[in-house]
């Protein structure tokens, strides 16, 4: 039997687990990994590294990506990155899977990872509000995008709920996540503070 071709783009905040799961993923799915970032860096695709981290040039970089991809059209891929909905073209990908995670294991995450305060709160009310999901919908179109919550999960389970979904195992499901209804008023006033 002929081994099928996925194209799967993986997205969200940064910090909830996208380059871990994505490897695993990809490994699953004996899939090659695109880092847009990496693209970006590799490529010249840079318009600027700040202490708050790097400016990427999405146009040149979706450009990049774009001819990596027509280069690759009978190959299965995993794209990676928080950009990917401002990056990645909608044609020709399966699905796009959006990862959350729950503000306070986010902040966490992002301590964890030395951000500073500002960028932490920037991420963590992107999250609350569902940036990344709302994005990903407006580019790829809400068919295509799967919404999957990694908090208190580990990267294997993320992977294999992904896995599961891509290969039509479980159905997509996007729109479920509502941090707002979970987090107080005190967190809602400290993360939004920027």
């Amino acid at each position: 039997m002929k081994k099928a071709v996925v194209r799967l783009v993986i997205t969200g905040n940064p910090g909830v687990g996208k380059h871990t799961s994505a490897q695993i993923v990809a490994r699953e799915l004996k899939a090659e990994i695109i880092d847009i970032n990496r693209v970006a860096l590799d490529n010249g695709a840079v318009l600027e590294k700040t202490g708050k981290g790097i400016e990427i040039d999405t146009k040149k970089a979706s450009k990049i990506v774009a001819s990596m991809l027509n280069k690759k059209k009978k190959s299965s891929f995993v794209i990676v990155g928080h950009l990917a909905p401002y990056v990645v073209k909608p044609a020709g990908i399966d699905m796009v899977a959006v990862l959350r995670r729950s503000p306070r294991k986010l902040e966490e995450s992002l301590l964890e990872r030395k951000y500073i305060q500002e960028k932490i709160n920037e991420n963590v009310s992107a999250e609350i509000l569902g940036i990344s999901l709302y994005d990903s919908i407006k580019a790829f179109g809400k068919r295509k995008v799967a919404e999957f919550d990694t908090s208190g999960k580990t990267p294997e389970q993320t992977a294999e709920e992904i896995v599961a979904t891509v290969q039509k195992e479980k159905p997509r499901r996007s729109g479920s996540v509502d941090w707002l209804a979970v987090i107080s008023e005190e967190e809602v006033q400290r993360y939004f503070a920027y």
